[in-house]
């Protein structure tokens, strides 16, 4: 196989992941707005406190995917004005809007669950950053329940799905520290 032709592949996939990306992270600063709303602190409760701990909120699951649909209409509005010509990525534009929206911001949230369930089995606090393996594990959860589902439901390729492990968890917890940086976390 050509090096060159892998790492030309390895770029051009880490390009769109970082654009798809930025979608997410545009959506979780929405959240942060959504959630002082009287709507959202009404689903200010823990879906199960017992499995998950009292971190994980029936707001999550709800705000998210409508915070990420109004950041694929931005994107998609982003793109209809200034890179229509390009067609060297996925783009926005190539997703239905409240299916793309609302799957990958459901499936982004939810796919924590099951790494909250165990860390309350091993009595790991939430939140707990004092382990690095910890730190990227809680990374990693949520965006490979969206490389998986982009893989399944919107038939991504193969090798964008494989980049997509290796580099959306570092692009997350970048986010994340932005995030914090900025107050928004």
């Amino acid at each position: 196989m050509n090096i060159d032709r892998v790492l030309s592949t390895f770029l051009f996939d880490t390009f769109n992941l970082f654009w798809l990306g930025l979608g997410l992270f545009v959506a979780a600063i929405i959240e942060v707005f959504l959630w002082k709303t009287p709507v959202f602190q009404l689903a200010n409760q823990p879906i199960q406190t017992e499995w998950f701990g009292a971190n994980k909120k029936w707001r999550g699951l709800i705000s998210l995917p409508i915070a990420h649909t109004i950041s694929v209409l931005l994107f998609q509005f982003i793109e209809r004005l200034f890179l229509s010509r390009w067609d060297i990525f996925i783009g926005y534009s190539s997703f239905n809007v409240f299916e793309y929206g609302l799957l990958v911001g459901f499936i982004f949230n939810f796919a924590e669950l099951p790494n909250s369930f165990v860390k309350r089995r091993l009595n790991i606090p939430p939140g707990d950053e004092s382990s690095r393996l910890f730190y990227f594990i809680d990374h990693m959860d949520s965006t490979f329940g969206v490389v998986i589902l982009w893989y399944f439901y919107f038939h991504f390729s193969t090798h964008l799905a494989l980049t997509g492990f290796v580099v959306t968890p570092l692009f997350f917890m970048g986010a994340t520290e932005l995030r914090k940086k900025l107050g928004l976390k």
